[in-house]
This record gives structure tokens, C-alpha cells and sequence, in this order.
């Protein structure tokens, strides 16, 4: 009787245990915007991750140039009223995700903007200092909207 109930309260715990926390940081949406500098040392970028949960500033820790697609942020989220200035673009337009490749250029060597967009565990990136002319016009008010904000938080 003691192994029996040993057995069905192990059975209990496991089956129990659920996986919706880790498939929910697996397909949720999140979005790394800001802005990178070219010919600097140091910290070569201002990025923040701006998640479902919450939006977050880079770690500030040196990184390779150019590789900023593996920046660390911070663990506290920055405070609400950054996050509700913020949280309109986890609303990324359809045609931003399709694989038309470029939305900008690459004019000058004094610093771009950098976005990285992963939506359930796919992920595209763009570094661009200026939109292309005929960039779409749902794209453009993205983009504007993107660097506003970004603006905004920079000078918050």
C-alpha cells in the first residue's frame, strides 16, 4: 500500500508539471531596436528589447562590433511608462516579415539603426540609416513609428 502511494503521488507531481512557460518564451514575439555606431570603441550601441512581458535596456557591455544580435540586456525592465511608450510595436505589419530583403540603406559610417524581429523562433535583422525610396508605405509608418519611440527612450 506505502509503494502504491508513493507511485501515484510521483505520477501526480509529473504529470503536473507543465511546459507552457518555456513554449511561450519559444514563440512569443520580440523586437531588438535602436541604434549601433560605426568607427567607435567601446560600447558601439543603444538597443532595447521590448518583449510581451516587458522592455529592456542593453547590458551597455562591450560586444563585438557588429555582432549585435547577441547583445545582453538587463534583467529589470525599464519602468511601465517606457514599456506603454513602447508596446505598439510588438504590432509588426505582415508585409515588414515577408523575404523582400532590404527596407533601407547604408549612406553614412556614423551610426545606423538596428532591428531585429523574432517571431516564433524565426528571426530577421536590418541595419540601415535611412528607408529606401520605395519602401511600402505600411513598412514607412513602422519604421517612422520605430525610431520615434526609439528617440523618445533615448531622451527619456
Amino acid at each position: 500500500m506505502k509503494k502504491t502511494t508513493i507511485i501515484l503521488a510521483l505520477l501526480m507531481i509529473i504529470l503536473s508539471c507543465s511546459t507552457e512557460n518555456s513554449q511561450k518564451q519559444q514563440t512569443g514575439e520580440e523586437i531588438i531596436f535602436g541604434e549601433v555606431y560605426g568607427q567607435c570603441a567601446g560600447d558601439c550601441r543603444n538597443l532595447y528589447l521590448l518583449t510581451e512581458e516587458g522592455i529592456y535596456e542593453d547590458s551597455n557591455s562591450d560586444s563585438e562590433f557588429g555582432n549585435w544580435e547577441d547583445t545582453t540586456f538587463e534583467n529589470q525592465a525599464l519602468p511601465l511608462e517606457k514599456f506603454d511608450l513602447a508596446k505598439s510595436l510588438l504590432q509588426i505589419p505582415e508585409k515588414l516579415l515577408e523575404p523582400n530583403g532590404e527596407i533601407g540603406n547604408q549612406t553614412l559610417a556614423d551610426f545606423d539603426y538596428f532591428i531585429q524581429v523574432k517571431i516564433n523562433g524565426e528571426s530577421k535583422i536590418w541595419v540601415f540609416d535611412e528607408l529606401k525610396e520605395n519602401t511600402d508605405s505600411e513598412i514607412k509608418n513602422y519604421i517612422d513609428k520605430l525610431i520615434d519611440i526609439n528617440n523618445q527612450l533615448r531622451n527619456y
